[in-house]
């Protein structure tokens, strides 16, 4: 299964009273991750299942994707995306599409950066950039605990070797 790893782009700052969860994709940021979703597009990614942390700026990330690829499905709102995702969230996530080709999580930093240091056994911490988005291959069903490296979109950049992923 092809899961993506999605990172929001760029949101307002944070101001007094307003709580970390209302916090919306800046003007910057919607124009950013509207590229981005373009070039995930040229990418050949087609996602079968769509899942996004609660968090306003995720989900206004994971509609813009979904707009991006005309995208019919639903977007699922996913409580375990939102910060403190780890592996086992993942899993938890991954286990509720079965046999899904291709899966996209749109969350927050440090989490998924972490998910994929995790996953790639890579020995510093990776952080994804705002608006970035990784593929990975993860073994369908079971405890998904290894991944094999796809490529990684981060800004004007495309990885394709995980070598590349330094901090």
């Amino acid at each position: 299964m092809r899961v993506y790893l999605i990172r929001h782009d760029e949101s307002v700052d944070r101001v007094p009273g307003m709580p970390d969860a209302a916090r919306c994709l800046s003007a910057r940021g919607r124009v950013s991750f509207r590229e981005m979703a373009r070039r995930f597009r040229e990418a050949g990614a087609l996602p079968t299942r769509m899942f996004t942390s609660p968090f306003v700026r995720a989900v206004q990330t994971a509609e813009i994707l979904s707009e991006t690829l005309q995208y019919d499905g639903e977007v699922a709102v996913a409580p375990l995306l939102a910060p403190g995702f780890d592996v086992e969230g993942l899993n938890a996530v991954l286990d509720v599409c079965p046999g899904a080709r291709e899966v996209a999580l749109v969350g927050h930093e440090p989490d998924l950066g972490r998910v994929l240091t995790s996953l790639l056994s890579l020995k510093t911490p990776y952080a994804l950039r705002k608006g970035a988005i990784a593929a990975l291959d993860v073994p369908d069903g079971g405890n998904r605990v290894r991944a094999d490296f796809a490529w990684l979109l981060a800004g004007d950049r495309r990885i394709e070797d995980p070598a590349m992923l330094v901090p």
